[in-house]
C-alpha cells in the first residue's frame, strides 16, 4: 500500500445553525441522534457539487432503541463522503483509488441504513439503481423515506427503494426477488454486535452481484472493541466466502494509519480507538 497522507477535513466541519449539526470536528464525538421526530441533523457534504442534506431521526421506544437506528455515527458520515467522493480528489492515495469507490452506475444496496445517508448520497452521486434497507421497525423505514423525499429530487426517487431487512433472513419478497442483484453494498456502523457478524456478511453475500467487480463497502467504530470488528474481517468474512479487497484505519481528521486486528497489546487506549474507523472493501472470494 503507498505511504499514509495526513488529509485534513475528511468529515464536514460544524457550521453555525438553530438546529443540531453533525460535530465531526470532535473525533471523540462519535454519533450524534435525536430519538424525537423533531431533531433534524444537517449534513454538508465535502463535495460542494451535493447540496446540503437534512436528515431526521426515529423516534424509536423500549426495545426498538438498542438498534441504535436513531443514531448517525462517524462511520456514517464517512460513508457518505466516500460515494460522494471529493470535489478536488485531494482524499485519495491515487486516482484508482477514487474510483475504486465510486457508485455512479452501480446498483446500491445500504444494509442497517439508520437514517439513509449513504443510500441517499449514492443516489445524488449517480447510482443506476438504490434499495436502502434497514431492520423491520415502522418507524425506522418511514424516517428513511421521509429523508428520501426530503433531500431527492423526484427523478432520483423513482430510482431508490425503501425496504425492510433483518440480516440472514431471505424469505421476504425483497430478498428473494433480489438475490444476486446489487454491485455494491454499503454498510456503516454494523459490526458492534458480534452475534449478528454471521447474519450481516450471508446478508452481503446474498445481495452481492456475481459481476466480477462487484465490492462491499464496510465503515466501521470500535464501539464495542477492536476485537469485535476484527472478528467480522478475520473469521466472518472469510467463513461465508467473502475476502478484503482492501482496508485501513480512518480517524475524524483525515489521517490513515494501517489496519491492525490488535495494538498495544489489546490494551488500546479507549479514547484513543473512539477516534478512529476501519475502513474496507471486500468482494466475494475469487472475484477479481
Amino acid at each position: 500500500m503507498p505511504p499514509m497522507k495526513d488529509w485534513k477535513r475528511v468529515l464536514p466541519r460544524r457550521v453555525p445553525t438553530t438546529s443540531d449539526r453533525i460535530l465531526t470536528d470532535n473525533p471523540v464525538n462519535q454519533h450524534q441522534h435525536g430519538g424525537d421526530a423533531s431533531t433534524v441533523l444537517h449534513y454538508r457534504p465535502s463535495n460542494k457539487r451535493f447540496p446540503e442534506v437534512q436528515l431526521r431521526t426515529a423516534d424509536v421506544h423500549d426495545e426498538e432503541r438498542w438498534k441504535f437506528a436513531h443514531y448517525l455515527w462517524n462511520a456514517g458520515v464517512l460513508m457518505g463522503e466516500v460515494v460522494a467522493g471529493r470535489e478536488d480528489g485531494e482524499w485519495w492515495l491515487s486516482p484508482s483509488e477514487e474510483e475504486h469507490w465510486r457508485v455512479k452506475g452501480e446498483k446500491v444496496l445500504e444494509l442497517g441504513a439508520g437514517v439513509g445517508l449513504g443510500g441517499i448520497m449514492s443516489a445524488l452521486a449517480g447510482a443506476q439503481e438504490i434499495a436502502i434497507t434497514d431492520y423491520p421497525v415502522p418507524t425506522i423505514l418511514a424516517t428513511i423515506s421521509t429523508n428520501v423525499s426530503t433531500n431527492l429530487p423526484l427523478a432520483l426517487q423513482y430510482k431508490t427503494s425503501i425496504h425492510p431487512h433483518q440480516w440472514g433472513v431471505f424469505t421476504t419478497p425483497f430478498a428473494t426477488t433480489h438475490f444476486h442483484q446489487y454491485t455494491r453494498i454499503l454498510a456503516a456502523d454494523c459490526l458492534w454486535v458480534p452475534y449478528e457478524h454471521g447474519n450481516l456478511a450471508r446478508s452481503m453475500l446474498h445481495f452481492l452481484s456475481e459481476a466480477p467487480g462487484a465490492r462491499v463497502y464496510v465503515i466501521a467504530g470500535f464501539h464495542t472493541g477492536r476485537a469485535t470488528v476484527a472478528r467480522f474481517f478475520e473469521e466472518t468474512a472469510p467463513e461465508v466466502g467473502l475476502e478484503i479487497v482492501d482496508i485501513f484505519e480512518m480517524n475524524s481528521e483525515g489521517a490513515r494509519r494501517e489496519w491492525l486486528k490488535e495494538r498495544d497489546a489489546g490494551e488500546e487506549d479507549i479514547g484513543e480507538w473512539k477516534k478512529w474507523l476501519a475502513v474496507a472493501r471486500l468482494r466475494r472470494r475469487g472475484a477479481e
